[in-house]
């Protein structure tokens, strides 16, 4: 139960959980959101003498530390109750923790993707303009106002003396957004809509970005810049998009569904909506640093590599050349 405070927090679960689900999901989320964000940040760093630091890349850093950390922070906990055959019961101190980390890095994790698709549009569409910013500092900065504002909406209704709420199976904790409180339902309301903006706006960015593309891509006169932002970029763009939205939507939709009454207890979709949040966090570092120019380029470069040895191994040669791509010459 919770206390006419609101300094307790309860539960959504129906009493006595007899079918629990399987702890695999969870297992596989933590272990491929710390594996897959360290990888990112591993080859952001590693790579920083080509890219220089540039906006992006910043913002790609700043991505995979945000969701490796959230998913090694909140994660353990959930697990620790699957193996304990959910006997283990979160207190009041553990639930707030979890859903500060689990609400910060999902809000956090959509505004820096939407933050890197307005710094690829402006790249695209006012290079000269975007060429004459000093920028290093300023994406910094930026990213550190994006993590402050992000703390304040996950932690606001514990600022305001409220509680938050653990949900089915009692494994991950939110922001009471089923309370009858307008406290509760104030900052659940706030995150939702600043949630729902963001997602908005990277979606419409994206897709003027992919129309802009295609567009220069089938035009002659662009040939320089249908290379340049090629296949890859609108295969990158679409990855965006349709994983982002696919991700982010069923904790959304639970929170606007259950803040106008069209939801009334729904445990097993409240318990999708933040695993599908939670695989955003995993997603990420593959859509941001597997999927990008290099990657193909790479990808190219070894196809024609074995092609050529296919060909003929002992009169049959390769030359790479500038362009990523490769030529079978023969040897004399």
């Amino acid at each position: 139960m919770q206390s006419s405070t609101g300094m307790y927090n309860y539960s959504s679960s129906p009493s006595g959980i007899t079918d629990p689900p399987s702890i695999v999901p969870v297992l596989m989320l933590c272990l491929l959101g710390v594996i897959g964000n360290s990888i990112a940040v591993t080859i952001v760093c590693c790579t920083a003498r080509s890219h220089r630091w540039r906006p992006f890349h910043r913002y790609v850093c700043g991505l995979a530390l945000t969701d490796g950390i959230g998913v090694m922070l909140a994660l353990p906990f959930a697990i620790h109750r699957y193996t304990t055959n959910f006997q283990f019961t979160y207190s009041y101190t553990v639930c707030s923790y979890m859903s500060v980390v689990q609400m910060f890095t999902i809000i956090a994790s959509a505004m820096i993707v939407c933050l890197m698709s307005i710094d690829r549009f402006m790249a695209l569409i006012c290079p000269y303009v975007y060429k004459s910013v000093k920028k290093g500092r300023h994406s910094t900065v930026t990213l550190a106002c994006i993590w402050g504002v992000c703390a304040f909406l996950s932690s606001g209704h514990l600022m305001a003396g409220r509680s938050s709420r653990l949900f089915y199976p009692d494994s991950w904790c939110f922001v009471n957004f089923v309370s009858d409180n307008s406290t509760d339902l104030g900052f659940a309301f706030l995150y939702a809509l600043t949630g729902l903006l963001v997602l908005v706006v990277t979606f419409i960015t994206n897709m003027i970005l992919l129309a802009i593309v295609l567009q220069r891509k089938c035009s002659k006169s662009s040939a320089i810049i249908a290379n340049k932002h090629g296949t890859y970029i609108i295969l990158f763009l679409f990855s965006i998009v349709l994983l982002f939205s696919i991700c982010i939507l069923p904790i959304l939709i639970n929170m606007l569904g259950h803040l106008f009454g069209t939801f009334e207890g729904w445990p097993s979709f409240e318990l999708l909506g933040i695993e599908m949040a939670t695989t955003n966090s995993i997603i990420d570092p593959w859509i941001y640093i597997i999927f990008r120019k290099e990657t193909f380029s790479l990808a190219q470069t070894l196809y024609y590599k074995c092609l050529c040895i296919k060909r003929n191994t002992q009169s049959t040669g390769y030359q790479l050349r500038s362009d990523n791509s490769v030529t079978c010459t023969s040897s004399m």
